[in-house]
């Protein structure tokens, strides 16, 4: 039967909520959100393959290992409470595997060996409370596959990156640990991700209100601010690193 495998695609998407479901959709609005999410989690692994390298080649680590547990709680978190299939579930357990292979790379690169027995139960501790903290938090602001807090959490998780390395660059003076493809990655999958949830904001209101709020909007605004400097300062301290080289070998 002519076209079989594409119709057996048919109303198969990604994470689509029950509440827009509802309201009977076009598939042109699951397309592009499910084009925002592939391009998010394919920009974010990009990200994570580019600090792992980084940090392996500099033997240095920009900011702590240990705010890596927030972001492994989250990705471990929301991989059961927000996906409904398997493939679902898998994507967003690569994330956590990519992260879990970056903190693995950094203790083991950017800490001698008497301190990494401490980092990685820290790290392990940090994440456990991580995960006590996401189940708090759900329970209070309940909401269909998690969505409310998911968004929450993760601007305020991304908040904090782009100020933490404009400050190192810059205080410093190096650019060890850090690089332009990540910030490329790091950047893109800002906008993408937050696309995600305005797409679906600008189409249905009423079911992400929240995304269109004050605070929402005044975060991410606070986020992009470090990341779009991001490229200056970071050319900033490599002439530094240029020069303090020439000035040794004079």
């Amino acid at each position: 039967m002519s076209f079989s495998l594409a119709r057996s695609l048919i109303n198969k998407h990604l994470i689509p909520q029950s509440s827009d479901l509802a309201l009977n959709p076009p598939e042109s609005y699951f397309y592009i959100q499910d084009g925002l999410i592939i391009a998010c989690g394919i920009l974010y692994a990009l990200c994570y393959i580019f600090y792992m390298i980084r940090t392996y080649r500099d033997k240095h680590i920009s900011g702590s290992v240990l705010y890596l547990a927030g972001t492994m709680a989250y990705e471990i978190y929301y991989a059961f409470t927000t996906t409904t299939t398997t493939f679902e579930r898998l994507c967003f357990l690569i994330w956590f595997l990519l992260d879990a292979a970056f903190a693995t790379v950094a203790i083991h690169s950017a800490y001698a060996i008497p301190e990494r027995g401490a980092v990685r139960k820290k790290l392990v501790l940090g994440i456990l409370a991580g995960l006590a903290c996401l189940h708090m938090l759900c329970k209070i602001w309940p909401d269909e596959r998690e969505q409310l807090t998911a968004y929450w959490t993760g601007i305020v998780l991304q908040l904090p990156i782009g100020w933490g390395h404009v400050y190192l660059l810059l205080t410093e003076r190096s650019t060890k640990g850090q690089s332009l493809e990540i910030w490329v990655t790091r950047y893109l999958g800002c906008f993408v991700a937050y696309g995600v949830f305005f797409w679906r904001c600008w189409n249905v209101p009423r079911n992400w209100e929240y995304v269109g709020s004050f605070w929402s909007k005044a975060i991410i605004v606070l986020t992009l601010i470090p990341e779009t400097a991001y490229p200056f300062a970071y050319v900033w301290a490599r002439n530094h690193e240029v020069e303090k080289s020439r000035s040794k070998m004079a």
